[in-house]
């Protein structure tokens, strides 16, 4: 029995004694998701909000499994119910944004980023998500605005400084292209990308 069906076993060992207990309703939810079993998970999960019908975190954690079973409608219509008792809740409103732009409703999913932005000004990630918002639809100058914004906000974001650099070698711009690269991995060595497109960016200008 591996760790997960353990935690399971021993949650449902509690619910013996707490059959109406909806946050451990909502841990078999999880521990279930995370096993694969997603029609478990949600039924686990809608036992919860029979308990728990305000729990901003259940409706999201249905939301997710429904994505995960590819029933879009159902996953939105919990996004949604989310955020009608928590407007701001960020990881539903992210979520929500990444299926309306899978939806190729662009329109929907930049307001929903930006929304984000407005409501958390501090957060870089917001701003790097926008920022990755941005260069899925080619608008490199308004990416490179998140980004640097993102690192305004957090001069750590091994990502941002990454992306950035992503974006000038596209534009052919090498050799500031290879200073972002290089600022990525002092702060994180390891990071394949920016290894690898710091490499072709000197081997474009070794051979030019």
């Amino acid at each position: 029995m591996n760790k997960i069906e353990q935690q399971i076993a021993q949650i449902k060992e509690e619910l013996a004694e707490s059959p109406n207990d909806g946050e451990l309703l909502n841990e078999l939810g999880i521990g279930y998701h995370m096993l694969g079993d997603y029609d478990e998970a949600i039924d686990y999960y809608q036992q919860a909000l029979n308990q728990r019908p305000k729990a901003v975190k259940i409706h999201f954690n249905l939301a997710n499994t429904f994505y995960e079973k590819k029933d879009i409608e159902k996953a939105i219509n919990h996004y949604l119910n989310a955020l009608d008792i928590k407007p701001d809740y960020v990881p539903a409103l992210n979520n929500l944004a990444d299926i309306y732009e899978l939806a190729n409703e662009d329109e929907k999913a930049q307001e929903l980023f930006e929304h984000i932005t407005e409501i958390n000004p501090d957060d870089p990630m917001g701003y790097f998500n926008l920022g990755n918002h941005h260069l899925r639809n080619n608008d490199s100058l308004e990416a490179g605005r998140c980004y640097k914004k993102a690192i305004e906000l957090d001069p750590e974001f091994h990502e941002a400084y990454n992306n950035i650099g992503f974006l000038l070698k596209h534009l052919e711009q090498y050799e500031e292209a290879i200073s972002y690269f290089e600022q990525c991995l002092e702060i994180e060595p390891n990071y394949e990308p920016a290894k690898k497109d710091l490499e072709a960016c000197k081997k474009v200008l070794k051979n030019s």
